[in-house]
């Protein structure tokens, strides 16, 4: 085992924003000297946690260790336990059922289970023994769904894999705010000529996946697209925006992916506003505490001022009309 290699991969463990149980995990799988394997982790997302499946593999020339990739699907209330796996058994050639299917990939096993198969069963667990039944086909008609196997079942959620070149990809943050829909900032691309350059990246939900089942990555290159992030921030009346601190911590959360919280001023009082990027419209959305999508221009400085222009015009008018002027 070689320690150099172990604090390398813990480092990018640590700078993807993995957490200190996956890296003591992976050491003791290298210890054991398991040449692959795959760890779980769990993040939390906005609404729904994400299942995060990250993959080691020993060098075929070395005893030197890679983590080339890590994988992503929301649960939708469904999910394994470290070590579990889901067992599907169909009719074999003489009408008994046995193992078709052992893995830890629940869009993979439903996929197979949902074909035209008059008996089949679906189980999960640490084994085959173990296995505990979540739905069956007896003579083509369909078992009762467990409750919380329901939204999994209709709408299997497919993994995106995220690929990591010695450290360097996005982070598990990012990749949740990704799957989530939003966009992130990368400024350490690579083109395929080998010129690096600066982009947001947001996932194509609104396509297709690929031959692979991932979303295509839509890119807004930086600075030629034309989405300025402190610009935009620049036309809302947002509080301490003059303090580095605050200003350079609102801006790092959105290059993230995230929804950035800030106070802006409305009608003389502070209110608490999530910010969101979307480069794509050159726009920024704002939520409030709730998840509610506000308008803009009730908030823009240019608009809110306007407004009030107009309000005391009419006022001004109002009270001479009234005057008999």
């Amino acid at each position: 085992m070689n320690e150099n290699n172990i604090r390398g991969l813990r480092e990018e463990l640590a700078g993807l924003g993995f957490s200190q149980e996956i890296a003591d995990r992976m050491h003791e799988s290298i210890a054991l000297g398991i040449t692959a394997f795959t760890l779980r982790e769990q993040v939390k997302g906005l609404k729904e946690p994400f299942e995060v499946d990250l993959y080691f593999r020993q060098s075929n020339k070395s005893e030197y260790y890679y983590f080339n990739k890590f994988e992503i699907a929301q649960t939708k209330g469904w999910s394994l336990e470290e070590g579990q796996q889901y067992f599907l058994l169909v009719p074999s050639a003489e009408g008994k059922l046995e193992l078709k299917m052992q893995t830890h990939k629940v869009a993979e096993a439903l996929d197979e289970f949902k074909k035209p198969l008059q008996n089949a069963k679906l189980g999960f667990g640490r084994s085959l023994d173990e296995a505990q039944l979540i739905v069956e086909k007896v003579d083509g008609k369909l078992s009762q769904i467990p409750t919380q196997f329901i939204a999994t079942y209709r709408n299997p959620p497919l993994a995106q894999t995220m690929w990591v070149d010695r450290g360097r990809g996005f982070s598990v943050s990012q990749a949740v705010n990704l799957m989530e829909g939003r966009s992130v900032y990368r400024d350490d691309l690579m083109s395929q000529a080998g010129t690096p350059y600066k982009a947001w990246v947001k996932l194509d939900m609104d396509s297709e996946r690929d031959r692979y089942q991932n979303y295509t990555l839509n890119t807004y290159n930086d600075p030629s697209y034309g989405f300025d992030l402190k610009s935009l921030l620049g036309s809302y009346p947002i509080n301490g925006m003059e303090n580095r601190t605050i200003s350079d911590g609102i801006m790092e959360a959105l290059r993230n992916g995230d929804r950035a919280l800030a106070s802006i001023e409305k009608n003389g009082k502070l209110e608490p506003v999530y910010l969101e990027a979307t480069p794509r419209y050159l726009q920024l959305n704002l939520y409030s505490k709730e998840g509610k999508s506000l308008k803009r221009e009730d908030y823009q400085k240019q608009l809110v001022a306007q407004v009030g222009k107009e309000k005391t015009k009419h006022q001004k008018q109002s009270v001479n009309r009234q005057m008999g002027i």
